[in-house]
C-alpha cells in the first residue's frame, strides 16, 4: 500500500481550491455582463460588418504615419 505524500495532497487540495474560485469568479462575470446587457441600450445588437480590403485609394487618404 503507497503511503500517503503531505506535499501531494496539500498540492491537491491548493490545486482544487484555485479552480473553484476561478469557477466562481467566472459565474460572478457572467452574471455582471448579463446584468449588463439589460440596462445597456443595443448590447445585443450586432456590430456592422466592417469591409475585408480596403482600397489602394482609401488607403492613400489614411496614410499619416510620422517617419
Amino acid at each position: 500500500m503507497p503511503k500517503n505524500n503531505p506535499m501531494a495532497e496539500m498540492t491537491t487540495e491548493m490545486l482544487a481550491a484555485t479552480l473553484s474560485a476561478q469557477a466562481v469568479g467566472m459565474d460572478l462575470l457572467l452574471a455582471e455582463m448579463r446584468a449588463l446587457s439589460e440596462v445597456l441600450p443595443g448590447a445585443l445588437v450586432q456590430m456592422p460588418v466592417l469591409p475585408e480590403h480596403v482600397g489602394a485609394a482609401e488607403e492613400a487618404d489614411f496614410d499619416n504615419m510620422p517617419v
